[in-house]
C-alpha cells in the first residue's frame, strides 16, 4: 500500500493522508501530478513579500528608492536592528529614504567609487543602532538630512555605539542629527551651511561623543546641544550666525576647538565643564556664558572683538565663582571685548598657559574679584574695572593696562607690569617686579599703599642709565617695607662705581628692606649699597670693601 495525498473538501491548500492499495497505483499517480500542478499554480498566483534583512544595493536598480526591495540583492529592504546596507559599485548612487529606517550599519565599500548621495526624506527618521556607517571607498560619502523644501523635519539617530564614521552628514532646513547611548560622529563632517533659513539641531545623549568630527561652519539658527555625560571630545565646533552652543547636566567639552560668531553664544549650565577645550568669541555680540554649578576646568577662552562685543559672563554662576584655564583677547579691530564678573571671582590659570588680554574686566558694581594661579602669565593691558580684590597665587599677573583693586601678591605669585594698579597693593611672599619680568624693566605704579612683609620680595631690572632702562616701582601713597629687594642686572647691563638708580617712590617710607640679594657682583668687585631719600629710594654702585652705605 501506498499513502496518497488527496485534497479536502474544505480547502484546496488542505491535504490528508488515505491508504490504497497496489492495483489502485496508476489512480495514485494521476493524482499526485494534478496535486502538483495545483500547488504550483496556486503558489504562482500569491504575490511574494519582501522581508527586511542585509543586502547590498544594485548595479543597476530599478530607481533610486531605498524602500523599494527590487533595489537590493537578494531582493529585500534593509530595515531591522541586525541589518547592514551595503553599498557597492553602482550606476544609481542618489538613493533616497522615503520610509523610516532602521539599519545597524551601511557600509561602503572598495568598489563604491561613484560617491553616493543618500537623501532621509522630509519628515523621515534613519536610525543606525549597531555598528553605524564604515567608508571603505576611499572617497567621501555624503548623507543628507531633509531638503530646503518642506518644514517638516527629517532626522538621523546614532545609537548603541554607532559611529558616523568619516562620512559627510549634511542638514538641510530642519534636520536633526541625534547621538545615544555612546554612539560617536567619529570623524564625520557635519557641515550645517545649507540653504538661507536653517534650522538645524546636533544632539548629544547618554555618553556620546563629537569625536573628532567637524561640526557646523557659517548655517543659520544651528543648534548643538550636549546632555547627560555626553562631550565634544576632540571635536572642532563652530555655532555660525545665530547659533547656540549648549552644554548641562554632566556632560563636558572635552579637548574640543569652539568657535562662536556674529551673535551666537556657548552655554555651559548644572554640572557641566568646559573641561580643556579651546573656546573663542568672534565679536559682533557674542557671548559664552556660565551657569549654575558648571565648570571652566582647563579652558582657554578668547574673545576677539573684531567688530561689536564678545563677552565672557560669569554673574550667573553660583558663588563663590569658577576657575579656567586661560583668558586672551584682542580688540585692535575696534570692537570690545568683556569679562563680566558680576559679584563672582574669576580664577585664571589653570592650564599654564601665557596669554595677554587687551579687553575689559568688569563687575557692574558687584565686587567681583580676581584670581591668578598656575605658573603662566596673564598680561592685562585694557583699563580693568573690577572692584574685588585680586589675588595673585600663581605665575605672573603682569597689568600693562589698569585695574582698579586691593591686590594681593601671596606665595609662588608675582605682580609685574608697566601699568597702574589703582588701589592698595600688599605683597605677602610673593614678588613685585616692575616691567616685563622676561628682561625688559617698566615703571608699574600704585594709586594707593605698598607694603611688604618679610618673606616677600622686590625685584627691580636694571639694563642701563637711561630712562626707562630701570625698573621703578612708583607708589603715590606710603611704602611699608620688609622682606627682600633683588637687583637684576638684564641686557648685559654692568654699571659702574658711582652710577645711581632710583628704583623706588613714595610719599612716606617706614620700615626697609631686610637684605639685598646679589648683593655683591662683577667678580666681587662692586656691591649694591640702598639710599632712602625724601621721596624714593635709590641703588647706588659702590666698590666692593668700603664701608656700607644705606641711609634715610
Amino acid at each position: 500500500m501506498y499513502p496518497l495525498f488527496t485534497k479536502s473538501p474544505c480547502t484546496a491548500l488542505h491535504h490528508r493522508v488515505r491508504l490504497t492499495s497496489s492495483h489502485s497505483y496508476p489512480r495514485l499517480v494521476r493524482n499526485t501530478i494534478l496535486q502538483r500542478i495545483l500547488v504550483a499554480a496556486i503558489a504562482i498566483s500569491i504575490p511574494t513579500v519582501a522581508h527586511a534583512g542585509s543586502a547590498t544595493w544594485n548595479l543597476n536598480p530599478t530607481s533610486g528608492d531605498w524602500n523599494t526591495a527590487a533595489n537590493w540583492t537578494p531582493t529585500t529592504v534593509p530595515n531591522g536592528s541586525a541589518d547592514t546596507a551595503t553599498f557597492d559599485l553602482s550606476n544609481t548612487t542618489n538613493v533616497s529614504i522615503s520610509a523610516n529606517t532602521e539599519v545597524n550599519g551601511i557600509t561602503f565599500t572598495s568598489a563604491a567609487t561613484n560617491p553616493y548621495l543618500i537623501t532621509v526624506s522630509d519628515g523621515v527618521t534613519l536610525t543606525l543602532s549597531g555598528t553605524g556607517i564604515t567608508n571603505n571607498s576611499g572617497g567621501a560619502q555624503t548623507l543628507v538630512i531633509g531638503s530646503d523644501d518642506n518644514a517638516e523635519s527629517a532626522q538621523i539617530h546614532f545609537t548603541h555605539g554607532a559611529t558616523a564614521g568619516n562620512a559627510t552628514i549634511d542638514l538641510s532646513l530642519l534636520g536633526q542629527i541625534s547621538f545615544f547611548n555612546r554612539s560617536t560622529a567619529g570623524s564625520a563632517t557635519i557641515p550645517l551651511n545649507t540653504g538661507l533659513a536653517n534650522l538645524q539641531l546636533v544632539d548629544f545623549f547618554d555618553y556620546s561623543t563629537a569625536g573628532s568630527a567637524l561640526i557646523g561652519s557659517f548655517g543659520i539658527f544651528e543648534i548643538i546641544t550636549f546632555h547627560d555625560n555626553s562631550t565634544a571630545g576632540s571635536a572642532t565646533i563652530g555655532t555660525g550666525d545665530t547659533g547656540f552652543l549648549s552644554f548641562s547636566d554632566h556632560s563636558s567639552a572635552g579637548t574640543a576647538t569652539i568657535f562662536c560668531a556674529l551673535m551666537s553664544a556657548v552655554e555651559f549650565s548644572d554640572f557641566s565643564t568646559a573641561g580643556s577645550a579651546t573656546i573663542q568669541a568672534f565679536g559682533f555680540n557674542t557671548t559664552i556664558a556660565f551657569l549654575g554649578s558648571s565648570q571652566g576646568g582647563k579652558s582657554a577662552i578668547g574673545l576677539f572683538a573684531n567688530s561689536q562685543t564678545s563677552v565672557l559672563a560669569v554673574g550667573g554662576h553660583n558663588a563663590p565663582g569658577m576657575t579656567i584655564g586661560s583668558l586672551e583677547g584682542d580688540t585692535s579691530g575696534g570692537g570690545f571685548a568683556i569679562v563680566s564678573l558680576g559679584a563672582n571671582n574669576l580664577t585664571i590659570g589653570s592650564n599654564n598657559l601665557s596669554t595677554s588680554f587687551s579687553g575689559v574686566i568688569d563687575d557692574g558694581g558687584f565686587g567681583g574679584s580676581l584670581t591668578k594661579i598656575g605658573t603662566g602669565t596673564l598680561d592685562l593691558t585694557g583699563a580693568n574695572t573690577y572692584t574685588g580684590v585680586t589675588n595673585i597665587n600663581g605665575g605672573v599677573l603682569q597689568v600693562d593696562g589698569s585695574i582698579s583693586s586691593n591686590t594681593f601678591v601671596n606665595n609662588k605669585g608675582t605682580l609685574a607690569g608697566g601699568g597702574t594698579v589703582n588701589g592698595n597693593v600688599t605683597n605677602y611672599g610673593g614678588t613685585v617686579s616692575p616691567g616685563d619680568p622676561l628682561g625688559v624693566p617698566g615703571v608699574l605704579t600704585v594709586s594707593n599703599n605698598y607694603m611688604q612683609t618679610p618673606s616677600a620680595t622686590l625685584t627691580v631690572q636694571i639694563g642701563g642709565t637711561d630712562p626707562g632702562q630701570a625698573s621703578v616701582l612708583n607708589v603715590l601713597g606710603n611704602a611699608n617695607l620688609s622682606g627682600a629687594l633683588d637687583p637684576e642686572l638684564v641686557n648685559g647691563f654692568v654699571p659702574e662705581v658711582g652710577q645711581s638708580f632710583t628704583f623706588l617712590g613714595y610719599t612716606a617710607v617706614t620700615g626697609s628692606f631686610s637684605h639685598i640679594q646679589n648683593h655683591v657682583f662683577d667678580n666681587g668687585r662692586k656691591r649694591w649699597a640702598l639710599v632712602f631719600q625724601p621721596t624714593g629710594a635709590a641703588l647706588v654702585v659702590v666698590r666692593n670693601g668700603r664701608p656700607n652705605l644705606s641711609m634715610k
